[in-house]
């Protein structure tokens, strides 16, 4: 807030600033530089569910937990079976998941799903992975631990941190999942092309805001730590996260599984047949 308001007064606006003003005023000003560049890469940019993911977010009971200044949404099918917790993406929702959710819940299961904090219908327009993994444990504390998790994307290092915090599964399906939160930054870093000062300041930032090393965010490291079962589903098309980060992940856990799907992409493979028919299988497996 305090950055914020300085930034107000240095333009003399009374309208709020944009993230592409903050950036270009903390280039001009490097004291201020870690700040914007670490609410940048935290930023979320919530996106709407379509009209079909919203018809099977309607058969759900919507309710909502409150968490500090987070009020977060969770959707919940009534099942008599095994609960199934799914876990969305960077700038995704629960309604992803709306091509896998009807075959769940015709095997029975109990299907909750989480917009993560900045996300879907969650409040908030920033996120990162520690306070997501802590509001997933906090979902957990409401609906008790689940038996399977669904995940996608960033949902994976959320799952995997959760698991840390003390969340357990019996099974985890990650579909497409980043390694290390350590590339991500290295990405945005170069893509921005950030000199080694502007990072090391962004990187100090982020670690003071998640309270932890960033080098300790890392799906390869703390895979060998669980006995669960893990499922990964990887696109070797994938753009956004590479094959060989969902293949090094399934590699560190003790018991697991990969399925390498190719023409699919990051997206495209939360909606296809054969998918669903991977993860119902694998939830149904002894």
């Amino acid at each position: 807030m305090e950055i914020n308001s300085t930034i107000v007064r240095s333009l003399n606006r009374s309208y709020p600033i944009t993230m592409e003003e903050k950036w270009a005023f903390a280039k001009r000003k490097p004291m201020f530089f870690g700040h914007v560049a670490a609410q940048y890469f935290l930023s979320t940019q919530k996106q709407k569910p379509s009209r079909k993911e919203m018809d099977v977010l309607t058969l759900a009971e919507q309710k909502e937990f409150q968490e500090n200044e987070h009020h977060i949404q969770y959707f919940h099918w009534q099942g008599k079976g095994e609960t199934v917790l799914l876990v969305h993406g960077w700038n995704g929702h629960t309604g992803n998941f709306s091509r896998i959710i009807p075959s769940l819940l015709e095997e029975g299961y109990n299907v909750v799903g989480i917009d993560l904090p900045g996300h879907g219908f969650s409040s908030g327009k920033y996120s990162n992975i520690v306070l997501s993994a802590k509001m997933v444990r906090r979902l957990t504390q409401i609906i008790g631990n689940p038996d399977y998790i669904i995940t996608h994307s960033f949902g994976g290092a959320v799952a995997t941190v959760a698991q840390e915090l003390g969340v357990s599964a019996n099974k985890l399906v990650y579909i497409a999942p980043p390694l290390r939160l350590e590339i991500l930054r290295k990405s945005f870093s170069e893509y921005y092309q950030l000199t080694e000062e502007e990072q090391d300041s962004m990187r100090s930032v982020l670690e003071r805001k998640v309270k932890q090393p960033l080098s300790s965010l890392d799906l390869s490291t703390a895979g060998p730590k669980f006995n669960n079962s893990l499922l990964v589903i990887h696109d070797e098309d994938d753009l956004e996260i590479p094959f060989s980060m969902g293949l090094t992940v399934s590699k560190a856990w003790k018991k697991s599984k990969l399925i390498k799907t190719k023409g699919l992409g990051h997206k495209m493979i939360l909606r296809t047949e054969s998918v669903k028919d991977e993860i119902i299988g694998f939830l149904k497996a002894d």
